[in-house]
């Protein structure tokens, strides 16, 4: 049996080793392709070119009209950063924006066409994502993912000092 100090070794090894594995810089992008092949081959250069963030905010427009200041907001990003990507979306034909009705300054954010196949496709490698990690864990046991989920709701509450991970809260 391992000590606490060697498990301790053994799994940051394998959180690094994970992140390696799955971190799709070299072997092309399977995600991309993924909704690529569900979208009409007029939108595949769009698809590509859009940073993956700028799908997150599709998806957010997709779940109802919006204003810029509200999609920052339902997103978790600043206001900078949304606006630069709804204009890239805007440019590539997936959103538009419009006026609301008795507010000159408010401008809604709503889907186009192709804004609504991409954000299909889109779901739809979510939900394929979200089924194999589902048939991947369903061969531990109920103790074994109590285990994990606290390991991880742990890790999510963490902050970084300076180079240090450190557990949350103070």
């Amino acid at each position: 049996m391992k000590t606490k100090s060697a498990l301790v070794d053994a799994i940051n090894a394998l959180i690094g080793a994970v992140g390696d594995k799955f971190d799709t810089d070299e072997d092309g992008d399977p995600e991309r392709d993924f909704i690529a092949a569900r979208c009409p081959k007029r939108l595949e250069g769009t698809v590509r070119a859009l940073p993956t963030l700028s799908m997150h905010l599709l998806a957010a427009i997709a779940d109802g009209p919006l204003s810029l200041v509200g999609l920052a907001a339902r997103s978790g990003q600043l206001k900078g950063t949304v606006s630069k990507h709804v204009q890239r979306l805007v440019e590539a034909g997936l959103v538009e924006r419009t006026p609301v009705p008795g507010n000159r300054k408010e401008i809604a954010l709503g889907l186009t066409a192709d804004g609504e196949l991409v954000t299909a496709a889109h779901g739809e490698l979510h939900d394929e994502m979200d089924r194999g990690m589902r048939e991947f864990l369903q061969r531990y046991s109920n103790a074994d993912l109590q285990v994990l989920e606290t390991v991880l709701r742990d890790l999510l509450a963490a902050r970084k000092d300076g180079v240090r991970i450190v557990p949350g809260g103070g």
